[in-house]
C-alpha cells in the first residue's frame, strides 16, 4: 500500500484516491503482508470473501 500525501490511498479496484479515514482494507487471515485498500463503493461490490478480514479503521497509517 502506498500512502499519498500522508493521508490518502488509492483504491485497489477503481483507482480512486480516498482519505485513510474513509478507506477499508481487505487482508488475508494467514498472510499479514497482503492488504488491498478499497473505497466504500468497491467494498459493497466485492464484500469480504472467505479467508479475508476487513479492517475499517486504518487512520493509524497517517503520517504528518
Amino acid at each position: 500500500m502506498n500512502i499519498i500525501d500522508g493521508d490518502k490511498i488509492e483504491c485497489s479496484r477503481c483507482e480512486d484516491i480516498i482519505l485513510l479515514d474513509d478507506a477499508n482494507v481487505l487482508g488475508k487471515r494467514h498472510n499479514r503482508t497482503y492488504a488491498k485498500p478499497l473505497c466504500d463503493d468497491c467494498l459493497k461490490k466485492v464484500g469480504v470473501p472467505r479467508g479475508y478480514e476487513l479492517e475499517r479503521d486504518v487512520s493509524y497509517l497517517k503520517s504528518e
